[in-house]
């Protein structure tokens, strides 16, 4: 059979580019007053969380995410009146994911 060709990129470039978030830490304003992120992925605010709270808010089949009071991602949650989405990112492993 033949092989599968669409122009895209290899696997690595494709996780590449998923993990890509740009900005400096703790500079990113945010639509929330006060609140800074840590990077911008796709015009949206990105977090950094600690692996125990990415891993944490998968677990249980919890409606409503639950972060550290006094966080960038609590206070932003907190500030949108849980409406808007963002990301958030384990520090430790790089890994993103979408929260609403």
């Amino acid at each position: 059979m033949g092989e599968i060709s669409g122009g895209g990129d290899s696997p690595q470039k494709d996780i590449a580019k998923d993990h890509a978030v740009t900005g400096e830490p703790g500079k990113i304003k945010t639509d929330a007053d006060g609140v800074f992120a840590d990077g911008e992925k796709n015009g949206m605010p990105v977090f950094d969380v600690s692996r125990e709270e990415f891993n944490q808010n998968m677990n249980y089949g919890r409606k409503r995410l639950r972060f550290k009071s006094g966080t960038s991602a609590a206070e932003y949650m907190r500030a949108t009146k849980y409406n808007k989405k963002f990301f958030i990112r384990n520090k430790d492993d790089n890994f993103v994911r979408i929260v609403k």
